[in-house]
């Protein structure tokens, strides 16, 4: 990354609105209004996101087509179908975003160390790093 960190410095500071996304999480009491699929259902971290999307359409088609023409009764069955699934990701989702993207030069230093650290005790990282 470090042969491209000045250009990518020079564009931050030359762009009239940088946008920088904090990692948010909105939580909503019902889904009854609309269909969250994938990372809108639950903030995925760790590129788990995809596989909800597919997971959840597939248990919205599957719930559309047991309902046929009562879309709220389905997307009822669709929320408590899912529901288990991303309270608990939404739960950790918090913890996780505070690991991997800490808001303090301290608690950056710490990610960054630990990071190194797994990646020497990880022999198929640390031939990865050495061969960069």
């Amino acid at each position: 990354m470090r042969w491209r960190a000045p250009e990518l410095v020079a564009a931050f500071l030359d762009h009239p609105a940088p946008f920088f996304d904090p990692l948010t999480t909105v939580r909503v009491p019902s889904w009854s209004r609309v269909v969250l699929l994938g990372d809108a259902a639950a903030t995925a971290l760790l590129g788990d996101g995809s596989s909800m999307a597919m997971a959840g359409a597939y248990a919205l088609a599957e719930e559309l087509a047991a309902h046929p023409g009562d879309h709220a009764r389905a997307f009822g069955a669709y929320e408590s179908r899912l529901r288990h699934e991303v309270g608990p990701r939404q739960r950790r989702v918090g913890l996780l975003s505070r690991l991997m993207v800490p808001r303090t030069r301290p608690r950056l230093a710490v990610r960054n160390t630990v990071g190194r650290a797994v990646g020497r005790t990880n022999p198929i990282a640390s031939r990865e790093a050495a061969n960069r």
